[in-house]
């Protein structure tokens, strides 16, 4: 009688399981882009494709970036805002090029520090903000650029999980 019992709470359970899987995957949110600041190597309006095919690239299946059109409303969006950060290196300056180095790009920075802030609406609602700092060379062909940038939407996906939706759970008096 027990192996019996038992067999059957074993098919419950796995009936159980079977239930709480999803039957189909719903259909992935397309998220607009838009950006506004300054990105070393773009136009700032010429900006969103390029950040569209970055963050796609990051490789998150609930969300599908595009470059956001001007003349419609986008109530699910991701605001980009780039900010140049000036140099504050603390090495010592050399004004002459060094053979050891290659010349004076090292010395006097190809690279741009760069503040981003990310900050993600759905259905016209603020729901998180992502924020990092990164020094870059800029342009489409710049990789730590585009490494910053799928860090970051990565960030701004977990911040967004993160985000604990369920109602609140008052409990009463006894």
């Amino acid at each position: 009688m027990t192996d019996i019992a038992r067999t059957l709470a074993s098919l419950g359970l796995v009936g159980a399981l079977f239930l709480s899987v999803p039957v189909r995957a719903e259909a992935p949110v397309t998220i607009a882009i838009e950006a506004s600041g300054e990105l070393p190597g773009f136009r700032i309006q010429d900006a969103s494709p390029y950040l569209a095919s970055k963050m796609e690239s990051a490789g998150l299946p609930d969300w599908h970036f595009i470059a956001r059109d001007q003349g419609r409303a986008a109530p699910d969006r991701i605001e980009w805002r780039f900010t140049l950060l000036p140099y504050a290196g603390g090495e010592v300056r050399r004004f002459f090029p060094m053979r050891e180095t290659g010349g004076m790009d090292l010395h006097l920075g190809a690279h741009r520090l760069i503040a981003a802030e990310a900050k993600l609406y759905l259905g016209g609602e603020y729901q998180t903000a992502a924020f990092g700092q990164e020094a870059v060379q800029g342009g489409d062909s710049d990789p730590d650029l585009a490494g910053f940038l799928v860090r970051l939407t990565r960030n701004l996906e977990n911040g967004y999980h993160a985000i604990d939706m369920a109602p609140a759970v008052h409990r009463g008096a006894p």
